[in-house]
Parts: C-alpha cells; sequence; structure tokens
C-alpha cells in the first residue's frame, strides 16, 4: 500500500484486518488485500543460515512491527465496546494517532457533534467552552453533549441575557429534559461568577 488516503474520496485508509482488507473509512472502497510479506519456498540452509543472522544482528521487520501494532490497537479497542452498542469507534483515528483518547463515542455524542456542525454552532460552543475555562473549569468534566450544551447555554445567556428554550438544547445536543435542569443550574453558577471577563 504506497498511500494512507483513498484513491477515488481522499478518506483515510483502515487496515481491516478481520476481513484482511485496506478499506476507505469513508466511502468504503476496498483498495487493496493485506498481505503476507513472509519468506516462502527457499532452501532450508538459507533459511537457518538467515536465522542464525538475525539472531546475531537483529532486524526490524518494520510492516510486520506495524501490522502486529494495529492488531493490539484494534483489539483493544474491540474489548472496550464489547457488549456497548451505544458506543462507536473512530478505527482511522485510532490507527493514525495510536490513542484511544477522543476515539470512541457515544452514538448520541456523534448524534449531537452532527446537529452543532449542521446548524453551524461550534463557534458559539468553543467560546462557551473558553469561558468555562476561565471561570469555572470543573465544570468541563462532563460527557462531551453535556459539555457542548452547557458551553452553547453560557454563550446564548451573555449574547441575549436569558437561556435557551429547553428544547432546543435538548433536541440540539441529544440530551434529556432531566440534562437540561442540571445544566441550567450549572449555567447560572457559572454566570453569577465572573460574568465580565467575557468579551463578545
Amino acid at each position: 500500500m504506497l498511500t494512507h488516503k483513498c484513491p477515488v474520496c481522499g478518506g483515510t485508509l483502515i487496515w481491516d484486518y478481520e476481513s484482511g482488507e485496506v478499506v476507505c473509512s469513508k466511502c468504503g472502497l476496498v483498495v487493496d488485500k493485506i498481505y503476507d510479506y513472509g519468506v516462502s519456498r527457499e532452501r532450508e540452509d538459507v533459511v537457518e543460515w538467515r536465522e542464525v543472522k538475525l539472531k546475531t544482528y537483529p532486524k526490524k521487520n518494520h510492516i510486520l512491527k506495524k501490522y502486529k501494532y494495529h492488531i493490539r490497537l484494534y483489539n483493544t479497542a474491540q474489548n472496550i465496546v464489547k457488549n456497548k452498542p451505544w458506543l462507536e469507534i473512530d478505527y482511522s483515528k485510532i490507527l493514525e494517532t495510536g490513542k484511544m483518547i477522543k476515539t470512541i463515542k457515544s452514538i448520541a455524542t456523534i448524534k449531537a457533534e452532527k446537529n452543532i456542525t449542521e446548524k453551524n454552532l461550534w463557534d458559539k460552543v468553543e467560546k462557551g467552552i473558553e469561558y468555562i475555562e476561565k471561570t469555572h473549569p470543573a465544570t468541563l468534566a462532563r460527557s462531551d453533549r453535556g459539555k457542548y450544551a452547557l458551553a452553547y447555554m453560557i454563550y446564548y445567556y451573555i449574547q441575549k441575557t436569558k437561556f435557551p428554550p429547553q428544547k432546543e438544547i435538548t433536541e440540539i445536543f441529544n440530551i434529556s429534559e432531566t440534562s437540561y435542569k442540571r445544566l441550567l443550574k450549572t449555567a447560572k453558577k457559572i454566570i453569577s461568577l465572573k460574568p465580565a471577563i467575557y468579551n463578545k
């Protein structure tokens, strides 16, 4: 595989070890097969000579090493989401970064992020997060969609001196009415701290 991008749509390629294929994470195109580059059909004395040489002068097989590393990442991610159908894995990000941080999300959070994008609210959410980080950063220790909802509520209040309607928040950020009430209580507490530091 010469490239890590799909030749059709430019999406990131993923090594699907279950099917033994290299597929595009975006359009699903099967780009290649995962091949075994191991040594084959060699004389026995040549194989023995190579084994002795490798023991004396170890040589790293980078393709095999990367393959085994990807297998470990894949299996780790699979174990995390096992029997948890509400979670979704971003395999392309895991294989690119080698980290599980922000690669496994709930389907509810993914839906909320899609709504934020469709309604062009990311700038407002980020400004709300910025304000919270300056006033009460501990309140950001919650689920992503809860954090986004709280940030938007703060931004909305600063702009309009009132909080957004409950229905708007529950629909956009995919949260329950109970969660909204808890967030509203937290938002009021944050606003009461240092409302003057925010630059509109």
